[in-house]
């Protein structure tokens, strides 16, 4: 009785350790899948953000580039009557806004290769989930970013 008794007990710490040194966790693949959509989903809200942003500053650069010409025309009026202090802060306040102008298209620049990054992470997710998907097989701890 305590042979047998031993005998399972012996068995149970294989399985426990066993399953403890697992990588693959077969009944929680579809988990593992639906946690990658989720983030696929998230991601692709993130570039829709990004995009926004763009966009708005894009408008914002408009406008501003719209501002530095108005003030380079103001400073030209003042130049011609000789009003030099009225020309000096106009173009003053126009190199202010050329500068405002190179920052907003550095911070475009910037958010088009987030989103270039971003949109390669979603595609190499959405290609893995499909793998997944296809094959059956059970995913891996280390293939879930």
């Amino acid at each position: 009785m305590f042979d047998d008794l031993r005998a399972h007990f012996r068995k149970a710490v294989e399985n426990f350790n066993e399953e403890l040194n697992r990588n693959e966790f077969p009944e929680k693949a579809d988990d593992l899948i639906d946690a990658m959509k989720n983030e696929v989903t998230e991601a692709t809200s993130h570039i829709n953000a990004l995009e926004l942003q763009i966009s708005k500053a894009r408008d914002l650069m408009a406008e501003v580039g719209h501002t530095a010409e108005t003030c380079y025309r103001q400073a030209e009026m003042a130049h011609r009557i000789g009003d030099t202090e009225t020309t000096a802060v106009a173009t003053q306040y126009a190199e202010k806004h050329e500068e405002h102008v190179r920052v907003l298209n550095d911070k475009i620049d910037a958010l088009n290769a987030e989103i270039l990054f971003l949109e390669e992470e979603v595609e190499e997710m959405v290609e893995k989930i499909e793998k997944a998907e296809a094959t059956g097989v059970s995913l891996s701890i280390d293939s879930v970013p």
